[in-house]
């Protein structure tokens, strides 16, 4: 892992497509700004997490033959993101 120290409105360079920049530094919270393309996702961790979770089950309930119960757990996993 690189690890960077970074003041309010620094900014750093992932790539030829990504800046993240340091908006706002708040007691414990660091508020960060980013711009990449449109076609590249940008998730929180727990989001990205929670995705990837669902992708994987998924992918089980496919090849076990599940599919009739995959529709349902689909959506049950989406209302829980909206949460």
């Amino acid at each position: 892992m690189l690890v960077l120290t970074r003041k309010a409105d620094e900014s750093l360079v992932i790539g030829d497509q990504i800046t993240l920049t340091i908006l706002a530094i708040e007691g414990d919270r660091v508020k960060i700004g980013i711009q990449a393309p449109r076609e590249i996702a940008v998730h929180r961790k727990e989001v990205w997490d929670a995705i990837h979770d669902q992708n994987r089950l998924a992918e089980i309930l496919a090849q076990d033959g599940h599919g009739e119960h995959f529709e349902q757990l689909r959506q049950f996993l989406v209302d829980e993101l909206k949460e």
